[in-house]
């Protein structure tokens, strides 16, 4: 057996793909919103029997490595060593030259990691950031976990420790954004600071974050610094501390958003698992599609500066017009969430419990800056409101902060209103999407009765095949069906799915993805369906036949028209009889 063979017979795809997309289960498969493109009603589905994925909208399809590769950018071989990983397989060694640029910046980035945990951890040079994150209140098993190092001041300790000891090339490194040009040689770009490792949701290290320690501040750098934006990391989708967190936000179904690593940290130490960070940057629209993969509520725990901010506001406006729950955390007297987490723990989960609508807290915080008892006040609150409400897609959820804001304001909730129309923001279009609709009746016939036949195959009888399946991948697909049920008594779906010639394989998937467990019914809706089939097929015979007696009766061929008419007359007695019985 190959390596992509074992490791896809040792991998479950649901599993996967319930990482990244909230699936329910519909009949034998599961469903849910597709990830390649906006929809609002569910028409990806998922087959743990075939392991393979299909959306009846965009019409992406594949297996577990398609999905990957497809939906994060992956390459082949980086999806199968994830995968393989995972499932616990030995990949057989391939050559140097074989490995892509990404994996390679994957492996110096969790190097570089493990080296500056190690610095912290286990060496002397690590003492002032160890003694740093105590003042901060992190505890050692929040380093541990969480993989947090240091680099000491040593202008190329990092990149000649992993050029010597890793044989990573220093271009490499530089690619990896941990060291840079200087002088002829490289210097790395973090020393004197605090490590943060960012790891994408499958616990990739992407990225690093560096906090300069106070006592080498001197304010001519940047307090915070991050990798830079590479082959593996995009600031704007990359959320801090997620592949930690995952399983909790989706236990919750919620997830706290705070925008700095400490936040973080001190958050988790007080008890809130279902968090992530933003990285000191807006919530932006990839952001959003990440965490909707896991949360239905964001819980925003930042500065209530944010309402001012027209990059947080946009950010808002992305998570509610992906239909997630948006709840603003009231952190009182406290500056951040580390601060009100490490001073009353209870207190801060309390806040978080009881966040308060997001729009209303936006809406109030703008009331509050002005006058809103003077005309000038009020004027100047409602240009700020306004174009907010307006960015808000759904018309009912709209007209709802509408009112809101009209009370806050001490207006009509008519004057509100007119004023959001004239901002002109029109909603981005969102597709439906549903299955294909514009296939022929006796092709969506066909289909129905070749899924129901999977489930019942003693539906289809040979000899009938070719009278009532017009469509040739049908009636071949048909024909699989029938002789694989003769020959081993039963249907196998995975076993008939790996027999079939690779033309017929997509066809059968989609039969399979709108299979049903509940089979009530089912053999009566088969002799249905194969009633009105065969009805279609002496319709058609039927109208065949009627243009042919016109054309003999105008040519005067009467003893070939004699012929006709007695098949026509006999095909009109079995529709009449079919129909009866129907």
């Amino acid at each position: 057996m190959d390596d992509v063979t074992e490791v896809k017979q040792k991998t479950d795809i649901v599993a996967i793909v319930g990482e990244q997309v909230k699936l329910t289960r519909a009949g034998r498969n599961f469903k849910g919103l597709c990830p390649f493109h906006d929809e609002r009603t569910p028409s990806f589905m998922v087959s743990p029997e075939l392991q393979i994925y299909k959306c009846f909208g965009c019409g992406e399809s594949g297996d577990v490595f398609t999905f990957l590769e497809k939906h994060e950018g992956t390459e082949f071989y980086e999806a199968l060593k994830y995968l393989a990983d995972r499932a616990g397989v030995k990949l057989a060694p391939r050559s140097g030259q074989d490995t892509s640029l990404k994996t390679q910046v994957l492996e110096a980035n969790e190097l570089a990691a493990k080296f500056y945990h190690y610095i912290l951890t286990k060496h002397t040079l690590g003492k002032p950031g160890a003694a740093y994150l105590r003042k901060r209140g992190v505890e050692v098993e929040t380093v541990k976990k969480f993989n947090l190092g240091f680099a000491p001041q040593d202008g190329n300790i990092l990149g000649s420790a992993l050029s010597k000891k890793k044989n990573i090339k220093f271009e490499i490194l530089e690619g990896a954004g941990l060291v840079f040009k200087s002088r002829g040689g490289y210097m790395d770009r973090f020393r004197e600071r605090v490590i943060f490792p960012i790891r994408s949701a499958r616990g990739e290290t992407v990225a690093l974050a560096g906090r300069i320690l106070p006592e080498y501040d001197s304010g001519k750098v940047g307090k915070y610094i991050n990798s830079p934006e590479t082959v593996v990391y995009h600031k704007s989708s990359s959320l801090y501390g997620l592949d930690v967190t995952k399983d909790d936000i989706r236990k919750t179904r919620s997830a706290v958003v705070v925008e700095g690593e400490l936040d973080l940290l001190s958050s988790w130490q007080a008890g809130v698992k279902n968090i992530v960070a933003i990285k000191g940057t807006a919530l932006t629209d990839e952001h959003v599609r990440i965490l909707a993969r896991f949360a239905d509520t964001l819980i925003m725990a930042l500065d209530s500066d944010f309402a001012g901010n027209s990059a947080a506001i946009r950010g808002l406006t992305f998570a509610q017009n992906a239909g997630l729950e948006i709840r603003v955390v009231n952190l009182g007297k406290y500056k951040d969430p580390d601060e009100f987490a490490r001073a009353e723990p209870e207190e801060y989960k309390n806040a978080i419990k009881n966040a308060t609508d997001a729009w209303e807290f936006v809406i109030s915080v703008i009331a509050k800056r002005f006058d809103t008892a003077t005309g000038p006040g009020k004027a100047r609150a409602s240009r700020q409101v306004t174009p907010i409400l307006a960015s808000i897609e759904d018309a009912i959820v709209r007209a709802h902060y509408v009112q809101k804001a009209a009370n806050k304001l001490g207006v009509p909730v008519e004057a509100v209103a007119r004023e959001v129309e004239k901002k002109g923001v029109s909603p981005k279009e969102v597709s439906e999407s549903t299955p294909e609709t514009d296939k022929p009746r006796r092709e969506l016939l066909e289909e129905r009765l070749l899924t129901l036949s999977i489930e019942r195959p003693e539906m289809l009888v040979r000899d009938e095949l070719k009278f009532i399946f017009s469509t040739p991948l049908n009636l071949k697909i048909a024909r699989e069906i029938v002789n694989f049920a003769l020959e081993h008594d039963s249907l196998d779906i995975p076993a008939l799915g790996n027999k079939l010639p690779s033309e017929l394989k997509e066809g059968f998937a989609g039969l399979v993805m709108q299979l049903k467990t509940d089979l009530i019914g089912s053999e009566h809706e088969g002799k249905l369906l194969k009633s009105e089939l065969k009805e279609l097929v002496l319709k058609e015979r039927l109208n065949s036949l009627g243009k042919k007696i016109a054309s003999l009766e105008a040519e005067g061929k009467g003893q070939e028209l004699e012929k006709i008419e007695g098949e026509f007359q006999a095909l009109s007695r079995e529709l009449t009889e079919l129909t009866r019985g129907s």
